[in-house]
């Protein structure tokens, strides 16, 4: 087995329960028995913390774990030959991260932490066993990979075919309504907004200036703005119809 990469902290005391755990209604262990929470807890190897813009594991690279995020925001991301990044996806609490196709290949893209975060850490050797004796675990699975490749659907056809301020309006607008999922904040017009205007250029296509451009139109339009790593939303519905975002995509639906 390869070492746990030093950026992992292992946390030593006060590791938080499964059967505690604040974001397990969108987690790999929802839809769990709680009796059956103690044995699936014993499948976990640790939890971790992680400083912010820290890597968790690099493209063509062994990961000894596949994750959920506990607490924290984290990037997906591949790297071009040109040097260039496209952020696939943000990943956010109760999300799974380093799950692929092939558990015993290298991983096929990379993950840092764009926050202080905490991860709860499974050995990929474990997991088949673990899918086959667990039929809960595997449903659920199925269930947030179904919602995730509903999501990077939408999100190519916006990249692909969209203008740059549809682009980040429909990033802005699920962003703000899976942040809003996590923590029940319905009524908040705000959510905090870790993410560099690099980081949004990464994540649409876009160079930082033309993020930077993109984002006085969206304030001057009085739909949303960013500032002191807050993003403010003015008009909701308006952001929504301008990005074509279906906020209907950001859950995850019961397969039986």
């Amino acid at each position: 087995m390869a070492d746990i990469k030093p950026d992992l902290i292992p946390i030593q005391n006060k590791q938080t329960a499964c059967s505690d755990c604040s974001i397990r209604r969108l987690a790999l262990f929802h839809g769990i028995p709680e009796n059956e929470l103690s044995w699936t807890q014993k499948n976990r190897s640790c939890q971790y913390k992680l400083a912010a813009r820290k890597e968790v594991y690099r493209e063509t690279h062994h990961s000894d774990f596949m994750f959920t995020i506990y607490h924290g925001w984290l990037a997906i991301y591949k790297t071009l030959e040109n040097g260039k990044r496209q952020i696939l996806k943000i990943a956010l609490p109760g999300d799974v991260i380093g799950y692929q196709a092939n558990m015993e290949a290298a991983m096929n893209y990379s993950a840092i932490s764009l926050t202080d975060a905490i991860l709860c850490a499974f050995s990929r050797s474990d997991m088949p066993e673990l899918f086959r004796t667990n039929k809960h675990i595997t449903k659920r699975l199925t269930e947030l990979n179904s919602r995730d490749m509903n999501l990077c659907q939408n999100r190519l056809l916006t990249i692909g075919q969209h203008t740059a301020i549809e682009k980040i309006a429909h990033f802005c607008a699920e962003l703000f309504y899976r942040v809003k999922t996590i923590y029940n904040e319905p009524e908040d017009d705000h959510i905090n907004f870790p993410l560099s205007q690099e980081d949004i250029g990464d994540a649409t296509g876009l160079t930082k200036i033309h993020v930077n451009r993109t984002l006085k139109q969206l304030r001057e339009k009085g739909l949303m703005e960013i500032s002191s790593r807050t993003l403010k939303i003015h008009d909701i519905d308006e952001l929504c119809k301008l990005g074509s975002f279906d906020k209907s995509t950001i859950h995850t639906y019961i397969l039986y």
